[in-house]
């Protein structure tokens, strides 16, 4: 096979690997939002039905334990603020990998793109 064919190859199975990989994360978007929805749903009950409860039963992967309340709460809540910096970490993972395959496209950046909210800092400051 010639060079320039074994170049032509090459892009296209790096194109391909980068649509994956864009793919196989935006699952791991959409698995971690569910995740995130079933604890603020949890975290909602604690606060309407659960609040005359000494302890309850919280499933923690693949196993029940029963915990006071409060620490039931906290360790349902350290995992909502785990889950959203894995989706921010994600979300700017696919950002990252799709300016990659547009480049390798031959399309220029798309403009916007890497716009961010402002934070409260941000707004305050002005």
């Amino acid at each position: 096979m010639s060079s320039l064919g074994q170049q032509i190859e090459q892009l296209f199975a790096k194109k391909e690997h980068l649509a994956e990989e864009i793919i196989i994360n935006k699952q791991m978007l959409i698995d971690y939002d569910r995740k995130r929805n079933s604890n603020r749903e949890a975290l909602n009950q604690f606060k309407k039905n659960l609040k005359d409860e000494k302890k309850v039963w919280i499933n923690l992967g693949d196993m029940f334990i029963r915990l006071p309340t409060k620490e039931a709460q906290q360790v349902i809540e350290k995992d909502q603020t785990t889950l959203t910096e894995k989706m921010d970490e994600t979300r700017k993972i696919i950002k990252d990998m799709a300016t990659e395959l547009q480049q390798l496209e031959g399309k220029k950046e798309m403009q916007g793109f890497n716009l961010t909210g402002m934070s409260a800092k941000d707004l305050y400051s002005i």
